[in-house]
């Protein structure tokens, strides 16, 4: 499936997203089915282990342990192990999907391991963006608020760019920001209902999980639970981010790079070529 190639406004780039997002859900939700699996799996065993008060389930689908006592550090591990490896697990889904989606928008075909096979060499330089963006948005929120909201946006298409024009940290996140800031409003706006999109279905899973627990479940109970929650989550609304994210990314080169010409022209020399 190849998107007409214009630029768009929001409503448009979530309507081309849920096409593609359909188009390669197969490919898509076992990628995300490979990370979040094992991924939750670990997270359930470190939740076990530091048997917290109980559990709240968060809008991107990772689990959070919630104590009452004055078990200050296992609190802190706990919560740090839990969001880095569903932070890590989240980018290294992205960084797949962000493959898989743009083969799709611009009209090429690839199998799931081609995909990842692209992806692996990258691995590491996904991990490090991945953790430079997540330092950059706690610390805008911990001077400000809403100052998480300036990475949020700016850094928005980092990640495509490091998959999509092989490119380093740095410079990837350079040339984010160099996409994203003419157009700031519009990444915000895209990347907000995006991520509340996301939010409601967490949200749902997880008010299903408690109306099932409410009666009083132990704490294996809960784990168990809500890592099936999150699981499914994870499997369904990660993939959906990347591809709206990814359809971003397209929409900014287009505003900016004419990238709809350009990629007009290489069709029209391929097929000369043929």
């Amino acid at each position: 499936m190849v998107p007409e190639l214009r630029p768009r406004g929001i409503g448009e780039i979530l309507d081309s997203a849920v096409a593609l997002y359909r188009a390669r859900f197969t490919k898509l939700t076992l990628v995300a089915a490979a990370v979040v699996v094992p991924v939750q799996f670990l997270s359930a065993l470190v939740l076990l282990s530091a048997q917290p008060d109980h559990f709240t389930l968060n809008v991107t689908g990772t689990v959070t342990p919630q104590y009452d006592s004055n078990s200050v550090g296992i609190q802190i591990a706990a919560v740090v192990v839990v969001a880095l490896v569903g932070v890590l697990s989240t980018a290294l889904i992205v960084a797949v999907s962000t493959r898989v989606v743009a083969d799709a928008y611009i009209g090429r075909s690839s199998g799931t391991r081609d995909s990842v096979r692209a992806v692996g060499p990258r691995v590491l330089a996904v991990v490090a963006t991945s953790l430079l963006v997540l330092a950059s948005e706690a610390i805008g929120f911990l001077f400000c608020l809403v100052g998480a909201l300036f990475p949020l946006t700016l850094f928005a298409v980092a990640v495509p760019v490091l998959i999509l024009e092989a490119t380093g940290v740095s410079a990837a996140i350079g040339r984010s920001v160099k996409l994203t800031k003419p157009h700031a409003m519009h990444v915000l706006g895209l990347v907000a209902t995006a991520q509340l999109l996301t939010a409601i279905l967490n949200g749902a899973l997880a008010e299903a999980v408690s109306l099932v627990l409410r009666s009083g479940g132990s704490t294996v109970a809960v784990v168990i639970g809500q890592s099936i929650a999150s699981t499914i989550a994870g499997i369904l609304t990660t993939p959906f981010v990347a591809t709206a994210i990814v359809v971003l990314y397209f929409d900014l080169r287009i505003r900016d790079e004419a990238f709809d010409v350009q990629l007009l022209m290489q069709r029209n020399d391929a097929r000369i070529a043929a």
